[in-house]
């Protein structure tokens, strides 16, 4: 299997078990994270690319899809590699500005954060009383 998925409470772990993200793997990826988004409701997404050495512009262009999805969400994606090369690579083809980390253990900390973040956000807007809700 060249994609493995992990999920948690929290998080869905994405391992890429292949040198390169062709066509064909960014489309089951995708398929994957619509169905995780819309049928479970996840928003946090860990896309581990260590065994990753090329990326075609599907790839590229289904990272900047799912980055939108999660910040509209208040969510996150964080892609994996301790490649350099596959940094640039990334860094220079999206759009988007991404979160890039040199661990899975580093990706969750990063979401737990994020999820923090949102709750202290939310915690602040009820104690001024900004429910979500407006009177105009």
């Amino acid at each position: 299997m060249n994609l493995v998925v992990e999920k948690s409470e929290q998080y869905v772990l994405l391992t890429v078990k292949q040198n390169a993200i062709d066509v064909d793997l960014a489309a089951q990826i995708e398929k994957n994270i619509a169905g995780l988004y819309s049928g479970e409701g996840k928003i946090n997404f860990i896309i581990n690319l260590d065994e990753v050495k090329d990326i075609s512009e599907k790839g590229h262009l289904l990272f900047t899809k799912v980055q939108k999805i999660c910040v509209n969400e208040s969510g996150l994606l964080v892609l994996v590699t301790k490649s350099v090369d596959l940094l640039d690579n990334i860094l220079s083809q999206t759009e988007e500005s991404l979160l890039v980390l040199p661990t899975n253990e580093e990706g969750v900390d990063a979401i737990f954060m994020n999820e923090l973040e949102n709750d202290f956000k939310e915690e602040q807007d009820d104690e001024f009383g900004f429910d979500n809700e407006s009177d105009y």
